[in-house]
């Protein structure tokens, strides 16, 4: 399997994938796998945001690729900027088709590195649903201790993951 690339969203590209995965495959260059979004519900979300900050979105969404061939597999990024005590969060999903092949475990490696490169970057944080799933497994192999348990108001209960930096 080629490795995951991630690729910083646009507004074009955001705008292409609420047009549907043709346009979105042009644009790319690349087939779109079904499902790549996990939550085809946020995209519009995700554009909003891009459209209220037009200059950039440094700790935005990523789309996950494979070059060969060339695939549009998966949706994740940050949460938003680090919090004042140095807290990335990030969140993941990989189209179904391509679960179970590492795919989410790269791309998490993926996005702490990138997140660890930014100095002010202390600890990276996840969310997942309160019992053990495929997402909880990915975060255990990147490296990542389960610190709280939380309810969330739409998911219920939810764990609380983190990452500090290596020292």
């Amino acid at each position: 399997m080629a490795p995951v690339v991630l690729v910083d969203a646009t507004a074009e590209l955001l705008d292409a994938a609420i047009a549907g995965p043709a346009d979105l495959g042009r644009l790319l260059d690349a087939a779109v796998a079904e499902g790549w979004e996990g939550f085809p519900e946020a995209v519009p979300a995700l554009r909003a945001s891009y459209a209220a900050r037009p200059g950039g979105h440094d700790w935005g969404t990523l789309l996950f690729m494979l070059d060969a061939p060339r695939t549009l597999v998966g949706l994740g990024g940050y949460k938003g900027a680090p919090s004042a005590d140095g807290v990335v969060e990030i969140g993941y999903a990989i189209a179904p088709a391509f679960q179970g092949r590492g795919l989410a475990t790269e791309a998490v490696r993926s996005m702490v590195s990138r997140a660890f490169a930014e100095p002010r970057v202390a600890a990276v944080d996840a969310h997942t649903l309160a019992h053990r799933n495929p997402s909880t497994r990915v975060l255990e192999k990147t490296g990542f201790a389960r610190i709280a348990e939380k309810q969330d108001p739409d998911d219920g209960a939810i764990w609380q993951w983190r990452l500090q930096r290596p020292r």
